[in-house]
């Protein structure tokens, strides 16, 4: 079967792209360019697209043997992605953009240029697994429950699901995962994993938002109506929240407050 490796340049799509090559499938191995400025996603960002990300990809990709190429789906991610993720911080929502990632640019953008280039599919190195149940493919979590990320990847319908491959899904531990990744002589076996935006390469999501809707100030009230702060964009919050709030005075009663709602 001819598959499609995304590489990232972290060690989990290092290793799936390794044992898809290792159960037989002819891999190609292909890097996602996500930022329309590459300056966006510099190297030493905490995301998992930066400059340095695209090197560890392709010396992965050396290593394992196989064909390289980087994708510029910069358009798709920024129309479908960002602006959604955008959209939905200025409606008073938080957005979780790993879902809409995997909805729109790997499982769809991707899958479907190599649909159209002659792949069969497309392995990741998400920890889910994939099952044949009585009503068709069912999409499972992963062995390794606290690695589990199958819940940014069900929006995937079946057509999705019969081209996709998870190749850690069975994983015992991430643990494992980094002593096969050296095994195989991967020098990215020992990089932390990435856990912020992408998009948001210095972590700062209240500043990203802020630059790109502006300075939107009101009133921070209580759930008696009674103003307590000031805001300058009510986007920067989220129901639960609990720091950084900036009130003026405590609860009465002195216990923590937290936000209950955002009204934009």
């Amino acid at each position: 079967m001819q598959v499609l490796a995304a590489l990232s340049g972290g060690v989990d799509s290092a290793v799936a792209a390794a044992r898809a090559v290792e159960a037989g499938h002819e891999v190609v191995g292909v890097h996602m360019a996500l930022s329309r400025s590459r300056a966006e996603h510099r190297t030493g960002s905490r995301g998992c697209c930066s400059i340095e990300d695209a090197s560890d990809a392709r010396r992965a990709a050396d290593v394992l043997g196989i064909p390289f190429y980087v994708w510029d789906l910069s358009e798709e991610f920024e129309e479908t992605v960002v602006a959604d993720f955008l959209s939905e911080y200025e409606a008073g929502r938080t957005p979780n953009p790993c879902v809409r990632c995997n909805e729109h640019v790997k499982f769809s953008a991707l899958l479907d240029r190599g649909i159209a280039l002659g792949f069969d599919a497309v392995a990741t190195g998400h920890y889910a697994r994939i099952e044949r149940g009585a009503g068709g493919l069912e999409l499972h979590r992963a062995r390794t429950i606290e690695k589990d990320q199958s819940y940014v990847l069900a929006v995937m319908g079946q057509d999705r699901l019969a081209r996709s491959l998870f190749p850690l899904g069975d994983a015992s531990s991430k643990a494992d995962i980094r002593a096969e990744a050296a095994a195989r002589g991967l020098t990215l076996s020992e990089k932390p994993d990435s856990y912020d935006i992408c998009f948001v390469a210095d972590g700062d999501t209240r500043g990203f938002l802020q630059s790109r809707l502006g300075s939107r100030p009101g009133e921070v009230v209580d759930v008696e109506g009674e103003v307590v702060g000031e805001h300058d964009g009510a986007y920067a919050f989220t129901v639960g929240q609990r720091r950084g709030l900036a009130l003026g005075r405590p609860a009465a009663d002195g216990r923590a407050r937290y936000v209950v709602d955002v009204q934009p």
